[in-house]
C-alpha cells in the first residue's frame, strides 16, 4: 500500500501504526494517548494489525480486490435469489397444468351428465299420446278410429231436418226414405215397420219402449 503511512512524520516501514477515533495514522512514537498529535481531538487508537474485524480491515485492502470479492458475494447473492425465483416459478407452473387438467375433466363429466337429458327431450314434432310420445299423424288416425255416435229422430222433425242438411255440408250423403206403415202378410197386424236411416227398421212398438 503505497499511499500509507503517519500523518505526523510521514515513515512508513519499520514500525507500529494505529489509527485514530478522528481518522488520522500515526505511527508509535507519534501517539499521544489523551489526544491526536494532528487534530488535537480527543480520540481513541485501534492498532493496526491482522486481527482487525473485517469492516475495519476493508479501510486498508486494496480497492480492486475489494471490488472482485464483493462482486464474487454479490453474483452468489443474485445466484441464490435467482435459484429461489425459478422454483417459484415451476411450482406454479405444475399449478397451471394441473388446473388445466383437472378444468378438462370437469368439461368432459359435464358433457357425459349432459347426455342423457339429451336424449330424454321430446322432439318438437311429438306429442303424448296414451302416456307415449307419437306424432300428430298418428294421433288424427287414432281420432279417426274413435266410435262415432249416430243419432235417429223421428223423420219430420227439426233436429232430423238440421242433421240432415249439416252432414250434407261436410260432403257426406245420406239417403233416407221413408215408408208408410204396411201390414205384412207374415208378420202380426199390430207390429208395424218403419223404414229409417240407411235402411234401419224400427217398429212402433220397439220406438215406444225406447221412450
Amino acid at each position: 500500500m503505497d499511499w500509507f503511512h503517519c500523518n505526523r512524520c510521514f515513515g512508513r516501514k519499520g514500525q507500529k501504526f494505529a489509527v485514530s477515533s478522528c481518522g488520522h495514522i500515526l505511527c508509535e512514537g507519534c501517539i499521544n494517548p489523551k489526544q491526536c498529535n494532528i487534530c488535537g481531538a480527543t480520540c481513541n487508537y485501534l492498532p493496526i494489525t491482522d486481527q482487525m474485524k473485517p469492516p475495519e480491515k476493508a479501510f486498508f485492502m486494496d480497492p480492486m480486490k475489494l471490488i472482485q470479492s464483493r462482486m464474487e458475494h454479490i453474483a452468489q447473492i443474485a445466484l441464490f435469489q435467482q435459484t429461489q425465483r425459478e422454483r417459484v416459478t415451476a411450482y406454479f407452473k405444475h399449478q397451471s397444468v394441473e388446473l388445466e387438467r383437472q378444468l378438462s375433466e370437469l368439461k368432459r363429466e359435464n358433457a357425459e351428465l349432459k347426455k342423457p337429458l339429451s336424449q330424454r327431450r321430446t322432439s318438437p314434432g311429438q306429442l303424448l299420446i296414451n302416456g307415449h310420445p307419437g306424432s300428430a299423424e298418428s294421433q288424427g288416425r287414432s281420432r279417426d278410429r274413435r266410435p262415432r255416435l249416430t243419432l235417429t229422430t223421428p223423420p219430420g222433425s227439426a233436429t232430423s231436418i238440421s242433421s240432415l242438411s249439416s252432414l250434407q255440408e261436410r260432403g257426406f250423403r245420406t239417403q233416407m226414405s221413408l215408408s208408410t206403415p204396411t201390414r205384412t202378410q207374415h208378420h202380426s197386424p199390430n207390429i208395424f215397420q218403419v223404414q229409417l236411416f240407411s235402411g234401419s227398421l224400427y217398429s212402433p212398438r220397439q220406438l215406444r219402449n225406447g221412450r
